[in-house]
C-alpha cells in the first residue's frame, strides 16, 4: 500500500492577533513622530488650503519661537513671512498644486528637490534668512493636503557671502574699492544724468622707495597714502587703487568748477599730511562721456603736486631716541 503519511499537512498557525497588529502600528506612528520632531532641521507641516502651520518639530519651535500648544491652535502663514514674503511664497505654492486641487487630478511629483530663500519672521517679530526645502503630502485621491517644509537658518552664510564679495571688491592691501568694483559702478557713472569727474593720483618715484627700502616700507607708503585720501574725500566719493601706485577718485561734482575745487583742496591738504608726494590729473565728466574716456582725459592732465617727501624709514635704533 502506497505511503499516504507525505500528504498530511501541519496545522495551519494562527497569525498576529488584532490587537497585537494595533500595537505594532502605534509603535511605528511613534517612532514616526520621534524622528520627525528629533530632526535636526526645523519642520514646519501646514495645510495646503488653510495656509495655516499646525505642526512644528523642536528645532523649528526653537527658530520660531513658537511653543508646542501655539503651534497646535494653528498659526497663519503670513505670520511666518517677512513683510511680501508672503505674496513670493503664494504663486510658487500654487504653480504645484492648482492644477491637481482645481481638477480633481492626482498630483504628479516632479522629482526635484527645489531651494527657495525667504526672509522669515519669528514669533517676537525678528527676522531672518531661511533656506526652504517642501515636500507635499497626499491624501488616498493623490492630491495635495499638507506641505512639509524644511527650514533652515542662512542668516550667517548670506552674512559671510556678503563678507567676501565686500572683500572681492576690495584691495587687501589699502581697503581701497579695486578695478573690479569700479566697472561694476560703470552702469551707473556712465548714467546721462550723472555727474561727475576723476582725479587720477600717481605716487612719484615710488619705485625707487621699493628698491631702496624694501617692499615693506614701500607697502606702508601705499596704506598711509589711502589713508590720507579716504579722509579728505565724502562718503558718496569712490576711491579705487586703480594700479601698483595708481589710486582714481570719482568724486559727485556739478561742475567742471567744482570737480577742481576739490583737486585743489587736495593739493593743499597734501603738504600737511600725505606722506607721499605725487601727481595729479583731473576731467570732469562731459555728456554722454564713457568712464574709460574720463579717466583718460584725467591721465593727459597729470600734473605735479607737492607733498611731502618719501622718507627713509627710521631703524628700530634710531627710533629709541
Amino acid at each position: 500500500m502506497p505511503d499516504d503519511s507525505s500528504s498530511q499537512l501541519p496545522a495551519e498557525t494562527d497569525g498576529p492577533s488584532l490587537e497585537a497588529l494595533r500595537r505594532e502600528n502605534a509603535e511605528l506612528g511613534h517612532q514616526h513622530d520621534d524622528f520627525l520632531f528629533h530632526l535636526p532641521d526645523a519642520l514646519v507641516e501646514s495645510d495646503v488650503r488653510a495656509r495655516q502651520a499646525f505642526y512644528m518639530n523642536r528645532m523649528a519651535q526653537l527658530l520660531f519661537g513658537y511653543s508646542a500648544e501655539g503651534v497646535a491652535a494653528g498659526i497663519p502663514g503670513d505670520a511666518l513671512f517677512a513683510e511680501g514674503e508672503m505674496e513670493r511664497a503664494a504663486p510658487l505654492l500654487a504653480r504645484y498644486v492648482e492644477k491637481s486641487l482645481s481638477t480633481g487630478v492626482s498630483y504628479e511629483r516632479s522629482g526635484r528637490q527645489e531651494l527657495y530663500e525667504f526672509r522669515m519672521r519669528r514669533k517676537d517679530g525678528s527676522e531672518f534668512v531661511a533656506e526652504t526645502q517642501s515636500s507635499l503630502v497626499l491624501d488616498d485621491k493623490g492630491l495635495p493636503v499638507r506641505m512639509r517644509s524644511i527650514v533652515r537658518d542662512i542668516t550667517a552664510r548670506k552674512e559671510m557671502e556678503k563678507r567676501l564679495e565686500e572683500m572681492s571688491h576690495r584691495d587687501a592691501l589699502t581697503g581701497c574699492y579695486n578695478r573690479r568694483h569700479l566697472e561694476d559702478r560703470r552702469a551707473e557713472l556712465e548714467r546721462p544724468t550723472a555727474r561727475c569727474a576723476c582725479l587720477v593720483f600717481d605716487l612719484d618715484q615710488f619705485k625707487k622707495v621699493n628698491d631702496t627700502y624694501g617692499h615693506e616700507e614701500g607697502d606702508r607708503v601705499l596704506r598711509g597714502f589711502a589713508h590720507f585720501l579716504s579722509r579728505h574725500h565724502r562718503p558718496d566719493d569712490l576711491l579705487v587703487r586703480t594700479g601698483g601706485d595708481e589710486f582714481t577718485l570719482v568724486v559727485r561734482a556739478g561742475s567742471e568748477a567744482e570737480a577742481q575745487a576739490v583737486s585743489r583742496r587736495l593739493v593743499e591738504a597734501a603738504d600737511l599730511d600725505s606722506p607721499a608726494s605725487f601727481s595729479l590729473g583731473v576731467a570732469y565728466r562731459r555728456p554722454a562721456e564713457t568712464l574709460e574716456s574720463v579717466l583718460t582725459r584725467a591721465d593727459r592732465t597729470m600734473y605735479a603736486a607737492r607733498g611731502r617727501r618719501l622718507r627713509r624709514p627710521k631703524s628700530r635704533k634710531e627710533q629709541a631716541f
